[in-house]
Formats: structure tokens, sequence, C-alpha cells
């Protein structure tokens, strides 16, 4: 296995745990914050399939990662997850400035 695939798979796993731990988050406050069962059970909906999906994938990148992974330490690898770790925080850290940006407007 190429070692960038693994380490995209290492990014995939860790996305998606947190878009399934936000997305259960997120109904859970709306849940109490909502007042319209209309618009709640679109939200529900929307969410549910979101968490389900994540879940999902979260399952079979950790299967991945628990049958598959061999040879961590190389010096291969090294280079590689430096180079992937500065795109990965480049992606969340755009995400981050977006997705506060937006509450802050939102919220204004």
């Amino acid at each position: 296995m190429k070692p960038w695939l693994i380490l995209i798979n290492d990014f995939c796993h860790d996305l998606f745990t947190g878009l399934w731990f936000g997305s259960f988050l997120t109904l859970a406050i709306l849940r109490g914050k909502v007042g319209d069962a209309a618009l709640l059970g679109e939200l529900t909906d929307t969410f549910f399939w979101l968490c389900l999906g994540s879940l999902g994938a979260i399952i079979m990148t950790g299967v991945f990662r628990f049958f598959y992974y061999r040879n961590w330490d190389s010096a291969e690898m090294a280079g590689i997850k430096k180079r992937l770790l500065k795109v990965k925080h480049a992606i969340l850290g755009s995400s981050m400035l977006l997705g506060t940006g937006l509450v802050i407007a939102w919220a204004l």
C-alpha cells in the first residue's frame, strides 16, 4: 500500500469522526432550540443521514487502519506525512476560519 494512501485514509478517518460528532451534537442542540416541528423534522433527517454516513466512513477507514497498517516509521512515510499534514492543516485552518466567520455573521 502506498504511504500517501495510508495517510489520506488517516485524514479521512479523523475528518469523519469530527463530522459524526458535530452532527449529533448539533442535532442535540437544535432539538432544544427549534420550535417549528416541520423544520426540526427536516433538520433531523439531514443530520441523521450525515451522522450515519460519517459513521460508515469512520468504520471503513478504521477497518483499513486496523488490518493494513505496516511500516509506519520509514523515511519515505515521514516525508509524505510532513507534506500531507501541511495540506491537512491548510484545509482545516481555512475551514475553521470560514466556519467561524459564518457563525459570527449569522449571530449578528
